[in-house]
């Protein structure tokens, strides 16, 4: 009776219009109340616990990255040197966008920010060029999607926290997934430009792709100092998100000039609204994963599952289902802070790598992104366009697909997700 009222409350919260934070503490607290007799404190206590690690400061500092590079003239660089690199092909425009976001997400590990930050310049620019509106506004709010994977990943460093799994591991597992989803989304939208006629521009020139490399190397140098550093053993990933921060105030106010300091100050201020809501939505799944806990319906998913089938791979499609639905009405935070306790469990029973699982789960959230009703993404890409969210719908089908695709390869190839983090171990 409690595991229903927990999750019936939470739904009945979160359809009404509350706070994800809300719907997750809210519930919890429900079922203290009412099936414990414990103090409600534990609620409170609970959620400062879940924040209460060293390795989550990486969260607040990659967000507050992200911020600054979008204030401090990195986003246009970045697209000017991926059109030296792409523009000429067919569809060059949309080959740009995708190129342009996989650099932009390996700076600042937010799919949103990666959406606003090279769909701004564009979506405008595409649909000045004679692209079909709806179109660059479907191919922008996909392009975003690779934030999450491409490291660094705010939602890995999430998993890893939760799953006890080592965070720069997980950062590496993210960038199999991550290219391949760009690769696929790159050659479905390099079919349909060529079905209607869209051209590349100018053509190729390694002079061009110089100066664009040394107007945009600074920028470029950012994910190489996070990940180098990380990997080369001087610094931790909490760490390197703090680097990256003084990093991108250096870049964006001494380098590039283009912040001052009033800039500065909102930048910082709107990266802290955006942690704090990251962070509260993080300590409330704790107070949730907490009751998770004490109802054993880890366990019981676990025996559910295995009095099922035992086909790891028959678990893995289902965990991929129930991430794919949670994706349509809930953001890649939440869906990994309320499913990670309990899929891990059921995961290590089946034998299924903890790497491998949350390869899987963060590449079903990213598609979340996209997928209607509720896609930030979605309605991201058609707020830039200044389109209607049902007309985006319709060309966003094709890039949903061939993201499914890619996802069902990230199940059944576990080396696409683990190859990476055992050749760096």
């Amino acid at each position: 009776m409690g595991t229903i009222l927990l999750f019936a409350s939470f739904f009945i919260l979160l359809f009404l219009g509350a706070p994800i934070a809300i719907a997750l503490g809210g519930s919890a607290f429900l079922y203290v109340l009412l099936f414990t007799n414990i103090s409600p404190i534990i609620v409170a206590q609970q959620i400062y616990a879940s924040v209460n690690t060293f390795t989550l400061l990486a969260v607040p500092f990659f967000v507050m990255a992200g911020v600054l590079m979008e204030y401090g003239g990195i986003s246009r660089r970045v697209i000017s040197f991926s059109k030296s690199l792409v523009g000429h092909f067919t569809g060059g425009l949309a080959l740009v966008v995708v190129v342009a976001s996989v650099f932009f997400a390996a700076m600042t590990g937010s799919g949103v920010a990666a959406c606003a930050a090279v769909g701004g310049i564009m979506v405008p620019e595409m649909i000045k060029a004679g692209y079909d509106k709806d179109f660059a506004c479907a191919l922008q709010g996909t392009a975003g999607i690779f934030g999450p994977l491409i490291p660094p990943s705010i939602v890995m460093v999430i998993y890893a926290t939760i799953a006890n799994e080592s965070v720069s591991t997980m950062l590496m597992a993210g960038v199999g997934p991550g290219v391949l989803q760009a690769a696929l989304v790159a050659i479905v939208a390099v079919l349909i430009c060529r079905k209607h006629g869209y051209k590349g521009e100018g053509s190729f020139r390694i002079k061009n792709v110089l100066l664009g490399f040394k107007e945009s190397f600074w920028a470029l140098l950012s994910p190489a100092i996070i990940l180098g550093g990380i990997y080369s053993g001087v610094f931790t990933p909490t760490e390197a998100a703090g680097v990256s921060c003084f990093y991108s105030i250096i870049v964006g106010l001494f380098i590039y000039k283009e912040m001052d300091f009033p800039m500065l100050m909102a930048a910082l201020s709107k990266s802290l609204k955006s942690a704090a809501g990251i962070m509260f939505i993080v300590g409330a799944s704790g107070a949730f994963s907490w009751v998770i806990t004490r109802e054993h319906i880890a366990k019981l998913a676990a025996s559910m599952f295995l009095n099922m089938t035992d086909n790891k791979y028959l678990f893995l499609l289902a965990a991929a289902v129930i991430i794919l639905i949670a994706g349509c009405f809930i953001d890649s935070i939440p869906i990994v802070t309320i499913l990670t306790p309990i899929l891990v469990p059921v995961a290590m029973q089946y034998g299924v790598s903890l790497v491998h699982l949350g390869g899987l789960m963060v590449t079903g959230t990213c598609i979340g992104l996209i997928t209607p009703p509720m896609g930030l993404n979605l309605f991201m890409g058609a707020q830039l366009g200044n389109r209607p969210v049902h007309m985006v719908i319709k060309k966003i089908i094709p890039f949903i697909t061939v993201t499914v695709i890619g996802m069902l390869l990230v199940m059944f190839i576990p080396g696409i997700v683990t190859y990476l983090p055992t050749l760096l171990k």
